[in-house]
């Protein structure tokens, strides 16, 4: 059997083994926008126990609501027909079906740019039929944009933090990630809001979050 011997004051001299370790860290950041675009989902609802005066009581409200927002200088390709629904109404009277009326529903969605007029804009469609403000939604022209700036502001979350935890185990931190992976986010975030007159758009929060692996050294 054969023994390696290593002098004393070589093995003193000899580097010591580093470890390098790797560790996750989740970084979120936001950005706070004024909504410029506002959608609002308006409804004509009728009821009559004739399905075809229904139909046409709605259809001539709507035809109304319509035209008194083109006149108001909306285009057309703004106004949307969101959904379209005729059924039977039923009551129930000990245990029996008994038919009550027929509602028809018609519901359309008007993108409107200028939200200073949206207050305006949601009374009118009510003085000319639209009985039901089914909502009120805001969104952001070019969102992609403030969702990178939300990113950006997520990636420096995430070193910020790396770099803590470094420090606080005694250890060096490679700035550089080994690797990146973009959580799930939506950059079109949409709030509701409640649907009366007067409406405000408030402010909308867009937010991006990753996750960044970093390498330890120590």
């Amino acid at each position: 059997m054969y023994y390696h011997y290593v002098p004393s004051q070589m093995r003193q001299s000899l580097p010591m083994r580093q470890t390098n370790s790797t560790i996750t860290i989740t970084g979120t950041g936001s950005v706070l926008v004024v909504p410029s675009i506002a959608h609002v989902r308006l409804a004509v609802v009728t009821r009559n126990a004739s399905l075809e005066e229904a139909q046409q009581q709605n259809n001539e409200s709507m035809t109304n609501v319509i035209r008194v927002i083109v006149n108001e200088g909306i285009p057309r390709e703004s106004i949307q027909t969101t959904s379209f629904s005729a059924r039977p109404i039923y009551d129930y009277v000990d245990g029996k079906q008994i038919f009550e009326t027929f509602e028809v529903r018609n519901e359309i969605t008007i993108t409107l740019e200028d939200l200073d007029r949206l207050g305006e804009i949601i009374d009118l469609a009510i003085n000319q039929g639209a009985n039901e403000v089914v909502s009120v939604t805001f969104s952001v022209d070019d969102p992609e944009n403030f969702y990178e700036e939300a990113l950006t502001l997520a990636l420096r979350n995430a070193e910020s933090k790396a770099e803590v935890m470094a420090q606080e185990l005694g250890v060096s931190l490679n700035p550089i990630p080994t690797k990146i992976t973009e959580v799930d986010s939506d950059g079109n975030g949409v709030k509701l809001f409640a649907a009366s007159t007067p409406v405000e758009p408030g402010t909308q929060r867009i937010e991006a979050s990753v996750k960044v692996d970093y390498q330890l050294q120590g």
